[in-house]
């Protein structure tokens, strides 16, 4: 059921009535989400046909259709005919596909938007949804491939392993990086996809590598909020991650995960630890990557269920040059090892860097220094 413009609702049913008595009209007032619990116990609308009629709706949860700060055309919403508690993960579900459907409204370039948008972030929606075109198009045609690169042992220079990263191979055979379909990453249903599509990529390569009887370590893959939440009929990704590699008869060792802040610090950041706990009781490493670029604080460092901390290659970057990202790296090293959690510096390019990290203690790195990513073909393997 949505509010409209003109006064009046549209119920599930088809039938018209007044605005006044529309959830959705609550909704719209704020940019908060709206929820109830029980409708037949909420004294706004405990009275209201659509609770006392034929419909009989006891559950309420929308999200406004915020367009620009203050411009609200209306709210994505969930209803049932039986009382609910809405959970942190399906609350955190409903604000993205909210956010997704104002892009695809943006999109769609309706003449009403074009004359009240700003240019600019129409500029970016018509990106965003040529990005997405891509995206499908690519999953379809089966281009998308994984290029590896290796993550060195610090002390000793042995390769321990790869991290996965996403590329888009054109028919040419051209390699096209993840800014041409960024906006996908984000989708909260084609980032799920594309999270499957990586994970199953990334055990097939690591099957096929402990076949041919290669020492390749392990293989590190990045996990989106949205591969974090169980729907219906689907498992969730702790299971997902567990038959995909028992399939496969491959040890945990040979799959570790990524999880950016982001994604920790996310509305269903509870369940999300729960679950990345159960991965670590499986046997799997746990990465707390890109740390130091968002929001996590020294309270996240001893809160969340991880193994690693991967250091932001920006400040790896600039830790020879600048004496306040040196400070930080040396910090976050210094922490890591106190919390008994390895550490992973990523962006590594100068031997002066590498230099300084293994000074500092850091156990593993990876970057340009090290190798770039490239195909499984392009990998090489070496006698012992």
């Amino acid at each position: 059921m949505t509010a409209n413009a003109n006064g009046s609702s549209r119920s599930g049913a088809g039938d018209r009535s007044r605005r006044a008595d529309a959830f959705c009209d609550y909704t719209i007032r704020s940019s908060r989400p709206f929820v109830v619990p029980d409708a037949a116990r909420d004294v706004r609308f405990a009275e209201n046909p659509f609770v006392t009629g034929s419909n009989r709706i006891r559950f309420y949860a929308g999200v406004p259709l915020e367009i620009e700060p203050g411009l609200r055309l209306g709210s994505l919403c969930g209803l049932d005919q039986v009382p609910r508690r809405l959970g942190a993960d399906v609350r955190g579900l409903l604000d993205r596909l909210a956010r997704c459907a104002v892009e695809r409204l943006l999109q769609s370039e309706d003449r009403y938007l074009l004359s009240r948008i700003d240019p600019g972030r129409l500029d970016r929606a018509k990106a965003d949804k040529a990005a997405l075109a891509i995206a499908e198009e690519t999953l379809a045609q089966g281009l998308f491939v994984l290029h590896y690169q290796p993550k060195i042992a610090l002390d000793t220079g042995r390769r321990v392993g790869f991290e996965a990263l996403l590329r888009l191979k054109k028919p040419d055979g051209s390699v096209l990086g993840p800014a041409t379909f960024a906006a996908a990453l984000h989708d909260p249903i084609l980032s799920r996809r594309i999270g499957s599509h990586v994970l199953k990529s990334a055990v097939a390569q690591a099957q096929a590598w402990e076949t041919a009887g290669v020492d390749f370590g392990h293989i590190a893959v990045n996990v989106s909020s949205s591969q974090f939440i169980a729907f219906p009929g689907s498992p969730c990704l702790v299971d997902e991650i567990l038959a995909a590699t028992r399939s496969a008869g491959l040890s945990p060792r040979h799959i570790q995960i990524e999880v950016t802040e982001g994604v920790m610090l996310s509305e269903q950041g509870g369940d999300i630890g729960v679950q990345l706990e159960a991965l670590r009781a499986a046997g799997f490493i746990v990465a707390f990557d890109d740390f130091g670029t968002g929001f996590a604080s020294l309270v996240h460092l001893k809160e969340f269920a991880y193994d690693q901390i991967k250091i932001d290659g920006s400040f790896v970057r600039a830790m020879t040059a600048a004496n306040a990202d040196y400070a930080i790296v040396k910090a976050i090293i210094d922490m890591a090892m106190a919390l008994g959690k390895k550490v992973v510096a990523e962006g590594v390019e100068t031997v002066t860097e590498f230099h300084a990290l293994r000074e500092l203690g850091c156990h593993y790195g990876q970057g340009f220094f090290f190798g770039r990513p490239v195909g499984a073909s392009d990998v090489r393997f070496f006698p012992a």
